[in-house]
């Protein structure tokens, strides 16, 4: 029986829900005094939350500042007016990026012993991590998307959604860094029980004799890789698994949550495999 690797199958190997649970993207609700963020230790870091700009914002203060500032230029004839003016429109655009009104975090806490998610009122609500299962983490894109991470708390149906807060890449890799140890054993624990475990929608499969690979496409053919045949597995910069074998030129990259726990537990397999 193939299982397939989510943060819902996570819970069934981890230890239970203890103190929190999510009610929807963005609200995490204490359970009980465990849960308090006096428990979890001194902070570490403070990741606060930045308020964007719209693009139309921007463009129509730029073009009003160079209308001025030529206009002051030709009518003082001197340059000084240019600078001047310039900075009063960042002044602008800083005010109102800081004065609109936004929904969501205000900022998020690094304690010693896990997260502490401040909303927009100020209330804070501790997430230990024994009480996270996994994370996601996508850098945004050249069209505008921009970078957002995901959540998901033991018991939870919906994850946490982080998104326009300073340094989001860097608190991903420090989560990664803290949970991947228990994820990775939660992988060999899944596999011990149920003899496989699927990864990408079941696009991976993977054994203890080696991996199986079926292509998105329904005409593509399904490739099968004993352990010995695949020459390394990590964790992309993008955060997706990829997966380099002897026989194939390009490397096989498959969007998995945690991909970092996933790629050490593959390297387990391959170095144990005869």
């Amino acid at each position: 029986m193939a299982v397939v690797w989510s943060p819902t199958r996570v819970r069934t190997v981890r230890q239970p829900r203890q103190v929190g649970q999510v009610e929807s993207a963005g609200q995490v609700e204490s359970a009980g005094p465990v849960g308090s963020a006096d428990r979890l230790g001194p902070p570490v870091r403070v990741y606060r939350r930045f308020r964007p700009v719209p693009r139309r914002a921007r463009v129509w203060v730029d073009a009003c500042a160079a209308v001025v500032a030529v206009a002051a230029c030709l009518a003082l004839g001197q340059w000084w007016p240019a600078p001047v003016v310039a900075a009063v429109a960042v002044l602008t655009v800083s005010g109102y990026g800081w004065l609109r009104s936004v929904p969501g975090l205000r900022s998020v806490r690094v304690h010693e012993g896990g997260l502490v998610l401040v909303a927009a009122d100020g209330g804070e609500r501790p997430l230990p991590w024994s009480a996270v299962e996994a994370t996601e983490y996508s850098p945004g894109g050249p069209d505008g998307e921009g970078e957002r991470g995901r959540i998901w708390p033991a018991g939870a149906g919906e994850p946490v959604v982080l998104e326009q807060l300073r340094g989001l890449g860097r608190l991903f890799r420090e989560l990664e860094e803290r949970l991947s140890p228990g994820l990775r054993a939660a992988l060999h624990e899944t596999l011990r029980a149920e003899g496989s475990v699927r990864f990408a929608r079941g696009r991976l499969t993977v054994t203890t004799g080696g991996l199986v690979h079926r292509p998105p496409h329904p005409l593509a053919a399904t490739e099968a890789h004993r352990w010995a045949e695949v020459e390394s597995v990590r964790a992309s910069d993008l955060g997706e698994l990829e997966i380099r074998t002897h026989s194939a030129g390009l490397p096989l990259t498959l969007p998995v949550p945690n991909a970092r726990a996933a790629a050490d537990f593959l390297a387990d397999l391959r170095t144990a495999a005869p």
